[in-house]
C-alpha cells in the first residue's frame, strides 16, 4: 500500500467513495465529449476502491473488504451483470477489474466502449454508496443524494 493510499485509508468513508465515484462519472463525460478531463479523479477513485476493497487480487478473500463495503459492491455488482454473483470472491474480482479499468482510464486514451462501462459503474457506485434509505422512497430503488438535488 502506497503512501498516499495508507493515508487514505485512514480517512475514507462510504460518503467518499460515493463523491468520488460521481466526480469521476463527470470527468470521464468530459472525456466522451473530447474535452480535456482531471484524471486525478480517477486516480483518487482507483486508490480509494483499492483501500475499500483489498489491492491484492491474489487474496481470494472478501476479508479485506472494509466492513459495510461488501454489500454495496455486491449490489453494484448485480446491476453490471443482472446476475448474482457465484461467490464472494466473483465480487472481489470485479472490483478489482474496475480498478484496473479506471486505472487505464486515468493513463492512456481510453475509447468509447469502455468510458460508457465506466460512466455507468461510476454512477452506480455513487448510488450505492450515497443512498437514502429505501424506506424513505416509498419502495423505490433510491437514487444517490446528488442525483435527487438535480432532479428535484
Amino acid at each position: 500500500m502506497t503512501m498516499q493510499t495508507h493515508a487514505m485509508a485512514v480517512r475514507l468513508s462510504k460518503f467518499k467513495v460515493g463523491d468520488l465515484a460521481l466526480k469521476s462519472a463527470l470527468e470521464l463525460e468530459r472525456a466522451r465529449a473530447g474535452v480535456d478531463y482531471d484524471k486525478s479523479q480517477l486516480t483518487e477513485l482507483a486508490d480509494a476502491l483499492r483501500v475499500s476493497a483489498g489491492e491484492d487480487e491474489n487474496a481470494g478473500s472478501v476479508a479485506y473488504m472494509r466492513p459495510g463495503y461488501f454489500e454495496p459492491f455486491e449490489r453494484v455488482y448485480r446491476s453490471s451483470h443482472a446476475i448474482e454473483p457465484k461467490s464472494s470472491d466473483d465480487i472481489r474480482k470485479f472490483v478489482i477489474a474496475a480498478i484496473k479499468d479506471i486505472d487505464t482510464a486515468a493513463n492512456k486514451k481510453i475509447d468509447e466502449k469502455l468510458l460508457t462501462k465506466l460512466v455507468d459503474f461510476c454512477l452506480e457506485l455513487n448510488r450505492e454508496f450515497v443512498r437514502q434509505p429505501t424506506e424513505n422512497r416509498g419502495g423505490r430503488r433510491p437514487r444517490s443524494v446528488a442525483i435527487e438535488a438535480l432532479v428535484g
